[in-house]
């Protein structure tokens, strides 16, 4: 009996089954493209970053390195803090920043109330752009001066402005007390012995007083000042009212607060009766929504919120 349509039929079936597995080892070689272009953007970034956060010293303690987006930055190298962070990573705080960054927008006013290195006002100027205005206060005169010629070695000097000052609710001289070490610690200090403390006699304003123009509409304000977020609140109650879309990433820590005179219940019915929302900030940037009664309650802990009329987009 002739067996060719038996052998017809299985040399069809072979081919099928062959065809199947080219079809599944293409698909394969397809996954592992991707994988590898993945890999490749991966490793991309990382090196580009490693090359790019190549500080160089430029003598009495100062070294220009690059942020993670190109901005060149000043830093002071005896900062084992953020100093440290921003030379050998280019970044600082990246789930806030990131969370900061989406709050901006082209033609923004902003306020970076205790600028330090001057991290946030960078970005702030670089999305604000020309049309912007961004305001940086940092009472420490060192920290002051590196900010001043980050924003202009960048060219944000046109619309971005440093000011040496700390933001309160009384204008005056304090005690801003800080090591040089640990830059993000700086914080102001009226007590008996803030005199016998490291650090510098610096002059405070009453934001209100400072930007009388009821057109003075801040956008967006971050703050983090160490304790004295309470008193900078008290100052700026007009530019609060006045300015309907405000936006403020601050520092919530109730004992510092507390220690600078103005207890937590106080900030929270203050920024209550704004008719403000608050949203605690996760550690990966993602909003919470607050209860004020809780934040009012609260007399110890760190934690970052964003205080706002409405959710953010």
């Amino acid at each position: 009996m002739n067996d060719q349509p038996g052998q017809f039929i299985d040399t069809l079936m072979g081919r099928s089954r062959l065809t199947g597995r080219l079809d599944r080892m293409e698909e394969r070689l397809e996954r592992i493209e991707r994988r590898l272009e993945e890999a490749i953007a991966y490793f991309a970034l990382r090196a580009n970053r490693t090359v790019d956060s190549q500080a160089t010293y430029l003598g009495d303690h100062t070294a220009v390195t690059f942020l993670e987006n190109g901005i060149r930055i000043l830093v002071d190298t005896r900062s084992i803090d953020i100093g440290i962070h921003l030379l050998t990573l280019g970044r600082w705080e990246t789930p806030y920043t990131a969370l900061f960054t989406r709050l901006l927008a082209p033609g923004q006013t902003v306020l970076d109330l205790g600028a330090n290195h001057g991290v946030y006002a960078l970005l702030a100027a670089q999305a604000v752009g020309p049309a912007g205005r961004v305001h940086a206060f940092e009472p420490n005169p060192r920290l002051a001066h590196l900010v001043d010629l980050s924003l202009r070695l960048n060219g944000f000097g046109g619309w971005a402005h440093v000011h040496a000052l700390g933001a309160s609710d009384a204008a005056g001289t304090a005690r801003l007390v800080f090591l040089d070490a640990f830059s993000g610690g700086g914080a102001v200090d009226s007590g008996a012995d803030a005199a016998q403390q490291p650090g510098v006699d610096c002059r405070l304003v009453v934001l209100d007083e400072m930007f009388a123009d009821p057109a003075f509409r801040p956008d967006v304000v971050k703050m983090d000042v160490e304790g004295y977020e309470g008193r900078a609140l008290r100052g700026m109650r007009g530019m609060i009212a006045r300015a309907p879309g405000i936006r403020i990433m601050m520092e919530f820590a109730p004992e510092m607060m507390l220690r600078a005179g103005v207890p937590a219940a106080e900030i929270v019915a203050l920024l209550r009766g704004f008719g403000l929302r608050a949203w605690t900030i996760g550690e990966d940037g993602a909003l919470v929504p607050a209860e004020w009664d809780a934040l009012a309650g609260q007399t110890a802990g760190i934690q970052n919120i964003l205080v706002a009329r409405t959710a953010p987009a």
